[in-house]
């Protein structure tokens, strides 16, 4: 029976008036929903009221009133470019419409005799967009904001008010042709107003902070339309384009807003971090507004997604039972249509904020690490120490390697940072998850009454044990972080020591190390990885067990019938719950990472120690007591020096007696615990291990200051580089390399001190420049710069060990064991030249030393040593190519990632079988998730057929069903995550393996910067990332195929709609994919050059700080290529929202075609089949998404693969099998290496002629040279002579064009290269240690006898520079348990080099090589050294040889034999007495040495 409804009775008697219904103000509707209309018909009564609408206009006015009165007048903004002026066809278009709506609203309202409130709403805004033509950039913006809002609300509120009531199917009232045109009007001034281009407004920022800021011009972002910012993102339809077509370069990508700005960022997150004590706590200040934002776009996306099923349970109500409806089943459609999209458009919009907290946290916590190091006077190295190590295999490397400074800031720098955005997520856990939570609980209890509410008290009691899991996880990543910490350091340490791994062969022994920490890091990842499957499998299974028994108490207890709309939106609700928790805690990996990087940061910055600034003044020291760092038991005490102003201040004294900690005490490097000290703001330091950055000689010599010709060529010529430019390619625009790796030693000694002296810092401090230069450049040096005028005025502080120079100084400091032993003064003392020979240095080669002549053989036209074909890097034609386009090189050098490159990578996964397997596990997981949904619909529709009483069978089954899909997708998490976990470990062991033995070569074009960042980052995503991208891909293309078909088979006619969708996803995927590659390409070449930049840093920064203004300059150049990545980061993500929406809008028009489908059907198709087809549905649009995006990131992690396959593959310095085996000795050439070889230490060259290129120059000619075994040989000559090729021929560094090098009556190059280099020793220029003990460092391989180890060591004891040290325990001997830090920064520059002999000793060659070895030492140590070679010779049965590189001559003097060598040629062989008597080139060395009486002395035997 109908009964009269009276809407007067519903709440507005007086209120509303009656316009717009029935005359009689009364209508009826069924009795049935009766209930669920009256809302509607009491929103469109009170949207007609009018109040809404001069509400609009009212709120709008006073936000206007109250900007104009707050707003700064001082300034009116007008256009500055062509981005801040207004689109006139815009503006002229949505004129017209607004002007035309307001008309036919206005007759409307004449005609109808109300709705004047639209009217004047309309009037409002029409007058509004004519003011914004007004020529203030600002009031534009904010105008066209206005014209937007009280358009877009009056559009709601006119179609509530004219349009709603028709979802009513009893309303049958004729809308007016007037209110049509003006809704459809006004809709098109909606959207041609959101359409409109935003003028730009140049940004409020300060003038300091707006001169750092390189362009000002607008970013495509800060000029779309509102349209294209919040719901198409159609301002990056050309990048797309673009990218699907081709490659694409850097200065392709969206400019970058100024609002992410790195100096703004910066800016922000120091006046954060000012207010805050923890690092959690100034994040959440940074960007409160935008993690805010944030979190009302998840509670939105979150709530608005119930739309769907909402729409879904009373479309299936109505299939089921059309004549029982109260609604029209349009009104669904349309909600089926909104409430997906509008979803989209809000969960789009998080991730788009949560793209902008990747960037700025990235961006600013880079730049505050950076300076905070810069500002730093030390690294406090316990405070990271200790590194967790668990397992046998890891026993040994916890006691040898520990954590570097560059190594932990560089894991800082790129794996924490990243793990704090990593955690951005925990906005969306925190507020989308649990309203998206209790509205899923809210809906089961409201269609399953009390069973839900068991159900639900179910899952809340199971719930811990996922957080118990999490916790667990937290304590394992930790554990995970600190080791890998332990691995980069190691990795980064070994790497800038690759050439004395080469010289000693210890590339087997090194790799072992890694090895032993990797073990330990992957067990920590196994696992975390067997942590999340648990975790993920319990989310997902604790939400399914609730719904079992949900359904068991419904039907079993309640006795109530399972019906179609129950059944599949309980279901869709479930899913809905699941994927929330399954979220969260697939999420919490990444909050437990973000967890433990916080506490790493805070950790970090809590124990960094200041720098120390001294009060400004002339350089004077008094009273002073220094120590390098807090823990160090090494100390200058009561040191008091006034240095002479503007003179030379020259310091000596025995090695580790404390010169270079002075000189860092001057700097502010060291703790000043007494005293005081002045100096100058700006100090020119030259360390005594030069220091150059990876760019030209020019740049590094100008070091950021301008450049002036005249004083630039005095520079160049008073440091000898004059001869040196001729030689380079590309004359001072040469690149240095890496650490100087294209220099020799000298020339990087006097590039460091040509930067110093092209300063204009009135103090210079120089630390043994002259250690590395033979006597005549040192003479000729010492000419040019120190007794001419270009020192004039300024104070110069001088350590070196030359005894000619402490004579001509003005003050003369002596130092032993940290005391300051004797001051003279010399004031007004004339320096003069040393006497030196005439005669041109040797034009005839190109030698320099070992260091840099290692890098040079076999570096060109694609010819590896020995003629051996090698394949290195394709090089940047030009030096300023590489500096414009750096990122772009390296990209496109990167080269096209095969789309089914993954079959190589899961063909890692241990066995062809696993790979199979996971797929196979992957099709039986979709297979159950689908068939569970299928037998729901079996059980539902079996009601009709009253074969529904058996609830056992029925419940059963579908229990067997979801139990199973649990189950097999655990098993398929297992089988990818363990081959994956295979994988990475393959990669990383190739990886490490091929690194090591790489020529030395390969190393000058490939920056270990780039090296460690594949070790780091690359590596990281093999580990975590890859085979989880991977694993969604082929379960979600199964799955889509499996939903695809099983929407189709209920509706066939369905399959039209949903291959359209399949087939539009594709096409927008594909675009995205290419696009994304190619952009994904650019950020990870981007990082390269951060990474490497703040390694620089690092190495160099007491040399940045010492110069005023510096660290400032370099913090610009870090903001430089920061700028570059933000570009690449941010295209990045926001292709990721450009392929959302659009698959997101066609999926939703296939899930509304398949509604209408199935109203069409009503009545014919049974409802639970109807269900089944519409809950597949429902889900493509996720599907499509998640599988693009998957693909995606396959294919972008994959670049992360093929990255590390790159370099785990690059050709080897030789392969095995192109030599023989050894065997017995025989005296046939063509036969076996000998296993007892070498048994003695015999040299012999045979017409040898060498080049490092084998198309280039030769370098050595026709040598012919015999060094009997037990002789000590030392080769001499001037710069250039050949002596370092000479010495690097014995190694095999260099091409052997013709002639024979016999190594105890063997050819050389008859065996591998390492056999060779293991037979002999080298004690280079620069001394390397590594971070562990002395006894790790003395022998690495662990294969030595303790006896023969502590045996070398006490040989060593005995030097003098052992007599001092920093420990305690250097006072009764070092032992082999004394650590050692990086570098060996502990140790003395002296104390190093002796160690580097003990190493030697250890190693029981046949013979030695010493290249330049104590050249830096002071006569007393460097006499100790020579006694315990000659000791060492003599014990072991006169079978060693000793071959000497020597500048010195003091040196070499008692040697058995001499090499005196020029132009690549042998002048002269002899005992040093045989030519000293033939008056010939080496009595010409002895005479102008600045020694000559101390050496003849020494010859004639005196």
């Amino acid at each position: 029976m109908d009964q009269p409804f009276y809407l007067a009775g519903g709440g507005w008697p007086s209120l509303l008036p009656s316009q717009g219904y029935n005359d009689s103000r009364q209508f009826k509707l069924d009795t049935i929903g009766s209930a669920d209309l009256q809302w509607v018909h009491e929103l469109a009564l009170f949207a007609r009221t009018g109040y809404l609408q001069a509400s609009i206009v009212v709120a709008s006015s006073l936000f206007l009133i109250r900007y104009l009165l707050q707003r700064s007048y001082g300034k009116i903004s007008h256009p500055e470019t062509d981005a801040s002026t207004i689109s006139l066809p815009f503006e002229i278009c949505g004129q017209s419409f607004r002007a035309a709506s307001f008309v036919l609203m206005t007759v409307a309202a004449a005609r109808l005799g109300d709705r004047w409130t639209n009217a004047a709403a309309l009037l409002y805004a029409f007058f509004l967009g004519l003011l914004r033509l007004l020529k203030d950039l600002e009031w534009r913006h904010v105008a066209l904001h206005h014209v937007n809002f009280v358009l877009g609300t009056l559009l709601l509120v006119i179609a509530a008010g004219e349009l709603l009531p028709y979802a009513d199917i009893t309303y049958d009232r004729d809308l007016s042709p007037l209110t049509i045109a003006g809704i459809a009007t006004l809709g098109a001034a909606v959207i041609v107003a959101a359409s409109t281009p935003r003028e730009w407004v140049p940004p409020p920022l300060d003038l300091a902070l707006s001169l750092k800021i390189p362009t000002r011009e607008a970013s495509q972002e800060e000029t779309c339309s509102w349209i294209g910012y919040y719901l198409t993102y159609e301002w990056l339809t050309p990048l797309l384009l673009r990218g699907f077509r081709r490659q694409m370069t850097i200065e392709e990508l969206p400019k970058l807003p100024w609002y992410d700005e790195p100096f703004v960022l910066l800016s922000r997150i120091l006046t954060a971090r000012a207010k805050s004590t923890k690092s959690f706590s100034t994040i959440v200040r940074f960007l409160r507004v935008e993690l805010a934002t944030m979190a009302v776009y998840s509670i939105m996306a979150y709530s608005l997604e119930f739309l769907t099923p909402f729409a879904t349970y009373k479309l299936l109500g109505y299939i089921e039972n059309p004549g029982n409806t109260s609604v029209r089943p349009w009104f669904w459609l349309i909600v089926l249509f909104i409430g997906p999209l509008s979803r989209s458009v809000a969960f789009q919009q998080y991730v788009f904020v949560g793209t902008r907290v990747i960037v700025r946290v990235k961006s600013a916590l880079t730049q505050e690490l950076y300076y905070k190091a810069m500002g730093s006077m030390e690294l406090d190295d316990e405070a990271f120490a200790e590194v967790a190590i668990s397992g046998s295999d890891m026993d040994k490397a916890n006691k040898q390697q520990s954590t570097t400074a560059s190594g932990r800031l560089a894991n800082l720098m790129s794996a924490d940072v990243d793990a704090v955005w990593g955690g951005r997520d925990i906005i969306m856990t925190c507020c989308g998850v649990p309203c998206g939570s209790i509205l899923a609980l809210a809906g089961l209890y409201k269609l399953l009454d009390w069973p839900a509410v068991v159900g639900i008290v179910l899952m809340l009691v199971l719930m811990p044990l996922p957080f118990f899991i999490s916790r667990r996880m937290v304590g394992v990543q930790r554990e995970m972080k600190q080791i890998q910490d332990a691995r980069i350091s190691a990795v980064s340490e070994y790497l800038a020591s690759i050439r004395a791994i080469k010289y000693f062969a210890w590339e087997d022994a090194i790799i072992e190390k890694i090895e032993a920490i990797r073990r330990g890091e992957q067990k920590k990842i196994w696992g975390l990885n067997v942590l999340f499957i648990c975790l993920g499998q319990l989310t997902e299974c604790i939400p399914t067990l609730a719904l079992l028994l949900i359904y068991t108490l419904h039907v079993v207890v309640r006795k109530q019938r399972l019906t179609a709309e129950v059944a599949f939106t309980s279901i869709s609700l479930i899913r809905t719950l699941r994927r929330n928790l399954t979220m969260a805690s697939s999420l919490s990996r990444n909050f437990t990472a973000a967890v433990v990087s916080l506490r790493r940061l805070d950790r970090y910055f809590d124990n960094v120690t200041p720098l120390i600034r001294h009060p400004r003044g002339p350089l004077k020291i008094t009273n002073a007591t220094l120590r390098r760092h807090k823990r160090a038991t090494f100390a200058l005490n009561d040191v008091s020096i006034q240095f002479v102003e503007g003179g030379l201040n020259v310091i000596t004294g025995a090695s580790g007696s404390g010169k270079s900690t002075l000189l860092m005490g001057i700097l502010g490097e060291t703790l000043l615990e007494s005293g005081s000290i002045t100096c100058p703001d700006d100090i020119a330091y030259a360390s005594q291990t030069p220091w150059l950055q990876n760019e030209t000689v020019r740049e590094n010599i100008l070091f950021n200051s301008p450049f002036e010709k005249v004083r630039y060529d005095r520079v160049i010529n008073a440091c000898g580089l004059s001869v040196d430019m001729d030689e380079f390619p590309d004359r001072d625009e040469t690149e240095v390399g890496e650490s100087g790796t294209s220099l020799s030693g000298g020339q990087k000694s006097r590039v460091a001190l040509a930067r110093a002296l092209y300063s204009k810092a009135p103090v210079i401090l120089l630390d043994d420049i002259f250690s590395a230069l033979d006597a005549r450049t040192s003479s000729a040096l010492w000419r040019e710069a120190f007794c001419g005028d270009l020192l004039k005025g300024r104070t110069v502080v001088l350590v070196t060990q030359l005894p000619w120079i402490a004579p001509q100084a003005d003050l003369t400091i002596v130092m032993e064991n940290g005391l300051v032993t004797d001051l003279q003064q010399n004031l007004g003392v004339v320096r003069h030249n040393v006497t030196i020979s005439k005669s041109p240095v040797d034009h005839g080669n190109v030698d320099t030393t070992v260091e840099v002549s290692v890098t040079n053989a076999a570096d060109t036209n694609g010819m590896g040593l020995n003629g051996k074909t090698v394949t290195p890097d394709p090089q940047i034609q030009t030096t300023a190519a590489k500096r414009q386009d750096e990122v772009t090189q390296e990209a496109l050098k990167t080269g096209q990632t095969a789309r089914l490159q993954f079959f190589s990578y899961m063909r890692l996964f241990g066995s062809p079988f696993h790979a199979v397997l996971a797929i196979v596990m992957s099709g039986i997981g979709s297979a159950s998730f689908v068939g569970a949904g299928l037998w729901l619909a079996v059980w539902v529709d079996a009601y009709d057929e009253e074969g529904a009483h058996d609830v056992a069978f029925y419940l059963g089954i579908y229990a067997i069903w979801t139990l199973g899909d649990t189950v097999f997708n655990g098993l398929t998490y297992i089988c990818y995550e363990r081959g994956g976990w295979f994988a990475a470990r393959t990669l990383h062991s190739n990886f490490i393996k091929a690194i090591m033995n790489v020529p030395l070569s390969w190393f000058k074009t490939t920056p270990v910067g780039r090296i460690v960042n594949r070790f780091s980052r690359d590596m990281t995503s093999l580990d975590t990332n890859l085979v989880g991208m991977l694993r969604m891909t082929i379960e979600n293309a199964i799955r889509l195929v499996f939903q695809s078909f099983a929407a189709s088979a209920v509706l066939p006619v369905f399959m039209f709609p949903v291959a359209a969708c399949c087939l539009a996803g594709i096409v927008a995927g594909e675009i995205y994919t290419r696009t994304a590659v190619s952009v994904k390409r650019l950020v990870s070449s981007a990082q390269s050059p951060v990474f490497a930049h703040f390694s620089d840093s690092l190495a160099g920064l007491s040399i940045i700080r010492a110069r005023a203004g510096m660290p400032e300059t370099f913090g610009n150049q870090l903001a430089d290529k920061l700028r570059v990545l933000e570009r690449a980061f941010e295209a990045q993500f926001n292709c990721n929202r450009w392929v959302a929406l659009r698959i997101d809008l066609m999926t939703t028009l296939v899930i509304v075609a398949a509604g209408a489908i199935a109203v069409s059907k009503a009545g014919v198709v049974a409802a639970g089949l109807v269900g089944f087809s519409l809950l597949n549905a429902t889900t493509l649009n996720l599907l499509i998404v998640i599988l693009v995006r998957a693909m995606n990131e396959v294919e972008v992690e994959l670049q992360s693969y093929h990255r590390v396959k790159e370099y785990a593959n690059v050709d080897p310095e030789e392969k095995p099998e192109d030599y023989r085996r050894e065997g017995a000795y025989t005296d046939d050439p063509e036969g076996d290496l000998p296993k007892d070889w070498p048994r003695s230490g015999e040299i012999e060259f045979r017409n040898v002629t060498i080049k490092y290129d084998p198309e280039g120059p030769e370098i050595l000619k026709d040598i012919n040279l015999k060094f009997a075994a037990g002789e000590r040989v030392a080769v001499v000559g001037r710069t250039g002579s050949g002596k370092s090729t000479l010495v690097l021929s014995l190694l095999r560094f260099t091409n052997i064009v013709s002639g024979q090098i016999l190594f105890d009556g063997v050819d050389i190059t008859s065996f591998p290269r390492k056999r060779l280099r293991e037979a002999l020793t080298i004690i280079p220029q620069e001394a390397v240690l590594f971070t562990g003990d002395v006894g790790s460092n003395l022998d690495p391989t662990d294969k030595v006898a303790k006896n023969i180890v502590e045996k070398a060591l006490d040989y060593c004891r005995g030097i003098a520079s052992f007599q001092f040290g920093e420990e305690e325990e250097a006072s009764s001997g070092i032992s082999l348990s004394r650590p050692v830090k990086a570098k060996g920064e502990n140790f003395s520059h002296g104390q190093r080099q002796v160690l580097s002999l003990c190493r030697a000793l250890v190693r029981k060659s046949k013979l030695m090589l010493l290249d330049e070895a104590t050249a830096s030492m002071d006569y007393e140590t460097d006499q100790g050294i020579q006694r315990v070679l000659r000791k060492e010779l003599d014990e072991s049965g006169r079978d060693r040889t000793l071959v000497t590189i020597a500048h010195r001559l003091k040196t070499i003097i008692d040697y058995d034999k001499v090499v005196v060598m020029s132009a690549g040629s042998v002048l002269e062989t002899g005992s040093p007495r045989e030519l000293y008597e033939a008056k010939g080139y080496f009595y010409d060395l002895m005479r102008h040495s600045g020694e000559f009486d101390d050496l003849e002395a020494i010859v004639k035997g005196d």
